[in-house]
């Protein structure tokens, strides 16, 4: 196991907004709601450590027309309209769920697709920290965590997932995520200094 550094590590919170989190939202992940927790305590416990917090957000277009097309027309096909969309408040919006709370220090990263990686320029934040270890925590496991680790991976850093702070809709899905992103080089973690 790699001894983790603090001022050397971040923190990512991916993707923990209401849209994604509140059971009957549009995009609701099964098993995000149970993680808030988990994740709430890992965001304190790396803040005491000097651990950098880095919130990665989705926020879409009024309009959806920044929208993966896949994601936008499954909704507009369902009549969802304003979901995740800027300034939006309540079940669909991006707004951070109970329990979850952007603290003062905590970077804001806005995020187009699934990587944190991807047309965000956080390779460019992170080395300009010199960062080389990233930890992550959010959801959803197969698609936004997925991504971010390979990619995070792909440019060098040494990447740990915190699987309590993960979801997925079915535990299935979670286990053959969590199995692949550590055959890619991931550490699976149970806590941020814990394996």
């Amino acid at each position: 196991m790699r001894t983790i550094v603090p001022e050397r590590t971040a923190l990512l919170i991916i993707d923990m907004e209401q849209g994604f989190v509140e059971p009957g939202a549009a995009l609701c992940i099964a098993g995000a709601k149970a993680t808030v927790p988990a994740i709430a305590r890992a965001a304190d416990e790396a803040r005491a450590a000097g651990i950098r917090v880095i919130w990665v957000k989705r926020i879409y277009a009024a309009d959806y027309s920044d929208m993966e097309i896949p994601r936008r027309e499954g909704l507009l096909a369902r009549g969802r309209l304003g979901v995740l969309a800027p300034d939006s408040t309540g079940i669909d919006s991006i707004e951070e769920p109970d329990g979850l709370v952007r603290q003062e220090g905590d970077w804001l990263l806005i995020k187009p697709r699934y990587s944190a990686f991807f047309k965000t320029g956080l390779d460019e934040k992170l080395r300009a920290e010199g960062i080389d270890t990233v930890i992550l925590t959010g959801t959803t496991t197969p698609n936004c965590i997925r991504s971010t680790c390979y990619d995070a991976i792909s440019y060098d850093y040494h990447v740990a997932v915190l699987e309590p702070c993960c979801s997925s809709n079915t535990e299935a899905i979670q286990r053959a995520n969590m199995e692949d992103m550590a055959r890619a080089g991931a550490e699976i973690r149970t806590g941020i200094f814990q394996k």
